[in-house]
């Protein structure tokens, strides 16, 4: 039988890599969680949410090492983490390709992961694996400015570059009112207080 496809995706600090680590602990068959391998914030070959909780994880470059794993192919489902980052330059051939060989080889997958960019743009590996998804999970944030549902990841200052690893000293979930790059933003509103610093009275 073919593998299913689930996918968990939403902006920073929505609770993906959470929920995909809440999935695989509660699989009861032998299984495999994969991290890209430029992302080492919290360790090479280990997987963390924002609040700490952890697991370990194979650290792959690409698809060749995926395909050809004893360990991956003897498993009964594998786990992405920021599946948005399994492409070129930091990640070596077609990952789409790569899990749907997968699924045909009776491999349940499960994939977390940013569904926009820090300029609202859709990552692409992400919207094709949507088309092919068998479940497709959203996740919202709570808004750095409102605290209204988040769907959009703000960058706090602008490198200029696209692809930048960080944590909340560099990025913060905004709702449209409050991402720049939303055709409704409202620039006023820019100096509110942090919704969780305000006075309760």
């Amino acid at each position: 039988m073919v593998g299913t496809l689930e996918l968990i995706v939403g902006p920073m600090f929505a609770g993906k890599t959470s929920a995909l680590l809440k999935k695989a602990r509660e699989f009861k068959d032998e299984m495999v969680l994969i991290k890209p391998s430029f992302d080492t914030r919290y360790g090479i070959c280990e997987i963390k949410t924002h609040d700490g909780v952890a697991a370990s994880a194979f650290n792959l470059s690409n698809t060749t090492e995926i395909l050809n794993s004893p360990e991956i192919n003897n498993s009964k489902a594998v786990f992405f983490d920021e599946i948005q980052f399994f492409t070129a330059p930091l990640f070596d051939g077609n990952i789409i390709e790569c899990i749907q060989t997968l699924r045909q080889r009776g491999i349940n997958i499960t994939c977390s992961g940013l569904d926009l960019n820090w300029k609202g743009e859709a990552f692409e590996i992400v919207s094709q694996l949507k088309k092919v998804a068998t479940v497709v999970n959203s996740l919202k944030a709570r808004c750095a400015k409102c605290g209204e549902p988040a769907i959009y990841s703000h960058k706090r200052t602008c490198s200029g570059s696209d692809i930048e690893l960080g944590a909340s000293e560099l990025y913060e979930p905004r709702c449209a009112k409050h991402f720049p790059f939303s055709p409704v933003y409202d620039e006023s509103d820019e100096n509110l207080p942090d919704p969780n610093q305000r006075d309760l009275f």
